[in-house]
């Protein structure tokens, strides 16, 4: 069919379709004149004329050789036009409908009121409800709301207008079956022509796991805060110093106040910086991998730097945690210097114990040598006397004189040692330093002459006297004379000690050098710190120079130590003369009291050999003597005989001196005050303080027999005033 053709019936047929409105209005008028009884035949003239120009028309535009069929055609086209159109709706709402049942997010349409139009699968699932039940008029979405979540909803439909007509929200729905959700919802408004809302439609999603994920997230936050919070407010609360430091870095990360003023670190350090209050880095790392090992370290002990500079000891408490998502230390520093003092000062307390104790078990065992020296040496230095005295052969006379000699220097040796290990509280006096000097070479002088030592003293002459207390005085310069020995031992020889005192003034100056090994400034530095030793073990303890300053500090006076000249060490002791006494002179031999008469004395010894010897002393004084050989037979002997002097060791067996004195203050009360003792052992604090109770007068052995023979006449002459002045009264 040509095109043209075809256009001229598209045309014809638009054209009979839009006159057929035009007929069919015509047909009504006529119907309803019909039926409103007009009988005017006027109105169907003109609707008839105008039928008949209608099928004028039609007949021109549909042409003879299309025929009547044509026309039905085009009517017949138009109702199947119509029914693909219905069927396009359709199919169109069909594929709606599939997509929106596929979604896995929930689609709805409500009117305002909260009634459903329309419900997907998706929507149906999550209520856990049918579409019957969900679209039912009786069925109300405003219902399962809570009532504050109701009115935000209500809030948010109203502002929907025709010009914006989307917009979302978040709801906490009340499910049907009981539970709670959130949901997202983005709703689109419709409104009709008056700007009315009639219709929601909403397309949402469940996000109650998001919205309770943030929930934790920020009650996890809150939760932390509070937590760093009471952390703080327990650190800060803390004396101790907490620091919390990146593992890796270093960095720190958190410190207490105490920390700041103590240590000196801040928040903020890195590296090098953070790690600066550590004296040694390898300390640190020590700790670091125990702490990655365990995680957990407790008193770590580590040497630490103050903010002033000074070095403490410390024990460190770790615990490795996490802290801005970052491995970290946290650190808890106890300061223990003063419980490490108080802890050497106990060692050294305890040493000096030891030491105590060794020197009481020496001096406990000194008593009995001394005692059973004394004896001997009394006999010795006894007889040589006698021998020097009375005989007239010279060369008897030089042979005595040597034996007296040996015995004396034997004497001064025991008396030294007993010195030593008195446990007497110090007591002052004069003391001739140079006489000390002397006292201790000679004690050291077996040691000093086997190493080959060559020794030097250059003594001042009419030295000013020291007032102080000479046994420690004696320590002090023995101890000085035998260090210096030992170390000369480390050296070739020629090995030399030189001994140098001088006064000026009113100090007293003595100077020990020796031209040993020396001493490095760093060993001088800690010399006289107790414990402190350069030896190797057992042969120092390390006490002595400390012993030695604290006697020289106690007399007021000062010990230093520095290198000798031409190499060695020079200990320089400085005491003050304090005082103007000077040590009595002794008396000479020539030199004897007035005689007193003939006496009656009673000697008291177990030795036979001593109280011979006393008994000979004494009778070649013109005394009539008698002996007894304990203390039992001299009460015996008291009770026969009338006894002017009674002479007793102290140290004898079963009845002692002491037990003596109290048997006779009960027999004769009197004869107490004509009691003279003699003993070899003055250490025991038992003696000490009968001595000291009683005031009796003592002797020491070994006897020299002068001043023997002298004190016994002093105390003659001093009972035969007493008994004059008595008679007198």
């Amino acid at each position: 069919m040509p095109t043209s053709w075809n256009q001229s019936l598209s045309r014809r047929y638009a054209l009979a379709m839009a006159a057929l409105p035009l007929i069919l209005l015509v047909a009504g008028l006529g119907l309803h004149q019909f039926h409103s009884g007009q009988a005017s035949p006027l109105p169907y003239a003109i609707i008839l004329a105008g039928l008949l120009v209608f099928l004028f028309a039609v007949h021109r535009i549909f042409p003879p050789e299309l025929g009547r069929p044509a026309i039905l055609q085009a009517f017949e086209g138009d109702a199947a036009e119509q029914g693909r159109a219905r069927q396009a709706l359709e199919e169109s709402e069909q594929r709606y409908r599939s997509v929106v049942e596929l979604q896995t997010e929930f689609v709805v349409r409500m009117s305002p009121d909260g009634y459903l139009s329309f419900v997907n699968d998706a929507y149906c699932r999550a209520c856990k409800m049918t579409r019957e039940q969900l679209l039912d008029p009786s069925w109300c979405e405003l219902d399962v709301l809570p009532p504050e979540e109701r009115r935000r909803f209500v809030e948010h439909l109203a502002r929907l207008t025709p010009e914006a007509p989307d917009a979302g929200m978040e709801l906490l729905n009340a499910m049907p079956d009981g539970t709670r959700r959130w949901l997202a919802w983005n709703d689109h408004g419709i409104f009709d022509s008056a700007g009315r809302l009639v219709e929601v439609q909403s397309v949402g999603r469940d996000i109650s796991d998001r919205v309770l994920a943030e929930q934790a997230r920020f009650e996890a936050e809150k939760l932390s805060g509070e937590r760093e919070a009471q952390f703080r407010a327990i650190a800060e609360g803390v004396p101790l110093p907490i620091i919390i430091s990146a593992i890796e870095g270093p960095e720190i990360l958190f410190v207490n106040e105490p920390a700041r003023k103590t240590l000196g670190v801040e928040v903020g350090q890195i590296g090098a910086e953070a790690i600066s209050t550590w004296q040694d880095r390898a300390t640190r790392d020590d700790l670091l991998r125990l702490l990655l090992k365990d995680g957990i370290v407790d008193a770590f002990e580590a040497g630490m730097t103050t903010v002033q500079g000074s070095r403490i000891d410390t024990l460190v408490s770790a615990r490795l945690i996490t802290r801005g998502g970052r491995s970290a230390m946290l650190a808890a520093v106890t300061d223990i210097t003063r419980q490490r003092e108080a802890e050497a000062e106990i060692a050294r307390q305890r040493e000096t114990l030891y030491q105590s104790e060794k020197l009481s078990a020496l001096g406990s065992l000194l008593a009995g040598v001394a005692h059973e020296l004394n004896n001997p040496l009394s006999v010795v230095i006894g007889y040589s006397s006698m021998l020097k005295e009375f005989s007239t052969d010279s060369t008897t006379v030089g042979r005595a004189d040597k034996i007296h000699a040996a015995a004396e220097r034997c004497s001064r040796i025991v008396r030294t040692f007993l010195a030593m290990a008195r446990k007497r509280p110090p007591t002052r006096g004069a003391v001739d330093i140079n006489e000390v000097v002397a006292a201790s070479l000679e004690l050291a002088a077996y040691g000093l002459r086997s190493a080959g030592v060559e020794i030097r003293t250059e003594l001042e002459e009419s030295l000013a006297n020291v007032w102080g207390d000479r046994d420690q005085l004696h320590q002090v310069l023995t101890n000085l004379v035998v260090n210096a020995q030992q170390a000369l031992l480390q050296v070739p020889h020629p090995r030399r000690l030189t001994i140098v005192t001088t006064g000026e003034g009113d100090v007293v100056e003595v100077l020990v050098a020796d031209n040993g090994p020396g001493m490095s400034q760093a060993v001088r530095t800690r010399a006289f710190e107790p414990f402190y030793t350069t030896k190797l073990a057992g042969e120092g303890t390390g006490v002595g120079l400390s012993v030695c300053q604290g006697i020289v500090s106690a007399h007021d006076g000062s010990i230093e130590l520095d290198t000798a000249e031409g190499g060695g060490a020079r200990f320089t002791v400085r005491l003050p003369s304090g005082r103007t006494e000077t040590v009595p002179a002794p008396e000479t031999a020539g030199r004897m009291p007035p005689a007193p008469a003939a006496a009656r004395i009673l000697v008291v010894d177990d030795d036979a050999d001593i109280a011979s010897m006393i008994a000979e002393m004494l009778r070649r004084d013109g005394h009539d003597v008698t002996i007894a050989d304990d203390a039992n037979a001299a009460l015996k002997a008291v009770r026969e005989d009338g006894i002017d002097l009674l002479i007793s060791d102290i140290r004898m067996p079963g009845l002692d001196g002491p037990g003596l004195y109290r048997a006779l203050e009960e027999l004769r009360p009197g004869l107490t005050r004509r009691l003279l003792f003699v003993t070899g052992d003055t250490l025991a604090p038992e003696i000490d303080r009968f001595i000291g109770e009683t005031g009796a007068p003592v002797i020491e052995k070994p006897l020299d027999p002068q001043t023997f023979r002298r004190l016994v006449m002093e105390r003659l002459r001093a009972m035969e005033t007493s008994a004059m002045e008595g008679a007198e009264a």
